[in-house]
């Protein structure tokens, strides 16, 4: 399968990117579900934009989304320092070197922009690591990407309650643990904390555990800054997390600056207000 997904992904990210742009001028992406779950998640997170703008920005992120999954293809088809070579600029990294350096565990806490794959890997040059991850409905597909995630010697759970108990018991040895923190959790395993000044159902996993264990922690998502070019952000947590009335809250604080770097990059095509606390899914007529 490897070898399949190099050869597909042969191509220079420019002519993709060209490709995917010439084919969405025709409009045809806006009969597609993902454009349409895209474009009510960008109504429901930023109801100072007008339509124009936010079909504007639905037409944008569903275009990198596309592009950002031949990313990932090619992340999962090459060595892991190949990585690094699409990387060309990481704001502050020193940080998460200092936090890996001093030993005593940190909690790298990403959201879905781009090649989550990607960046992970290049985490993974830095640190081995301890990860939750959402099985693929493709058993064939799910073993391949759990065989790239785990590497040489990272470690890779499933996300349910045993895997929450691996990677805090991973936490608490020292160990550097990444957590996706963006995603609706299974039921009884989140509370509802406002994003964007929605009610979302959220994990309060990371927030947890940084608030009850004291331990460092980083927000980290990998961004486009034109000409094909990616880079890292990396931001240390707030101190509300440390916090009892403000650890939860302050998890969605942080999630939101990150996605406001640069709105296109994220995966806005995933049902992230599902499940709310009282009246319709927003998603019931998509």
């Amino acid at each position: 399968m490897k070898s399949i997904f190099y050869i597909v992904s042969l191509f220079p990210i420019s002519i993709v990117r060209f490709i995917v742009s010439s084919i969405s001028k025709t409009g045809i992406y806006k009969l597609s579900n993902g454009y349409k779950v895209t474009l009510q998640n960008l109504k429901m997170s930023y109801k100072n934009l007008n339509q124009d703008e936010l079909e504007k920005l639905a037409s944008q992120s569903f275009i990198e989304t596309l592009v950002s999954g031949y990313e990932t293809i090619q992340s999962w088809s090459r060595p892991i320092h190949n990585s690094g070579k699409k990387i060309f600029r990481v704001e502050n990294n020193f940080l998460l070197n200092k936090y890996i350096n001093d030993g005593n565990g940190v909690a790298v806490i990403a959201i879905h922009n781009r090649s989550v794959d990607m960046l992970l890997k290049w985490i993974n040059t830095k640190s081995e690591t301890t990860t939750l991850y959402k099985k693929v409905k493709i058993k064939a597909l799910d073993s391949f990407v759990k065989k790239q995630r785990e590497g040489k010697r990272n470690k890779v759970y499933e996300t349910n309650m045993n895997g929450v108990r691996k990677i805090f018991q991973a936490f608490k040895a020292g160990k550097t643990i990444c957590i996706a923190a963006d995603q609706v959790p299974q039921r009884g395993m989140g509370e509802y904390v406002k994003l964007f000044n929605n009610d979302a159902y959220t994990t309060t996993l990371a927030s947890s555990m940084l608030y009850k264990t004291k331990k460092p922690g980083v927000f980290i998502c990998l961004n486009s800054f034109g000409n094909n070019k990616l880079g890292i952000t990396i931001k240390p947590t707030k101190k509300g997390i440390y916090k009892d009335s403000e650890y939860k809250l302050s998890l969605n604080k942080s999630i939101e600056e990150l996605i406001n770097i640069n709105p296109i990059d994220y995966s806005w095509e995933y049902k992230r207000y599902r499940r709310p606390p009282s009246g319709e899914d927003p998603y019931l007529d998509i």
